[in-house]
């Protein structure tokens, strides 16, 4: 298995939709492909619900004025398959973006990505 490839990103959204679902915020989720290559992985909250959930999470304030008009709260794996990285990105919170190292086994690259996504969201990680 490679890093991208369909069954990888299948069972990291399969380990990380729990994670989103859990928040209860309204998250979907959107895959990106370059060709069969997964690049992308991006989970859409609706930005009402996530902040009345996370009114400290400081994305109200983030986008001032805009905040009515804002479309959603975007949260993505970016994937770097030279790397071996992911680039997490998170809207609010102020968090830098986080660089998850990869072994291209999706268990456990899964199970990685959606702890840190848990610690971010505060909800419980899924447990394998």
């Amino acid at each position: 298995m490679t890093l991208g490839d369909p069954d990888w990103a299948a069972q990291v959204c399969a380990r990380c939709d729990p994670v989103f679902e859990s928040a209860d915020v309204g998250f979907v989720r959107q895959v990106i492909r370059e060709g069969e290559v997964t690049v992308a992985l991006l989970w859409e909250a609706d930005p009402a619900r996530f902040a009345a959930a996370y009114p400290d999470s400081g994305v109200v304030e983030a986008y001032g004025s805009g905040w009515p008009e804002l479309h959603c709260i975007d949260y993505w794996i970016n994937l770097d398959p030279s790397s071996g990285q992911a680039r997490i990105s998170v809207e609010g919170w102020n968090l830098p973006d986080i660089f998850v190292n990869l072994t291209a086994h999706a268990a456990f690259d899964a199970a990685r990505i959606a702890a840190v996504f848990a610690r971010i969201l505060a909800v419980p990680a899924p447990i394998e």
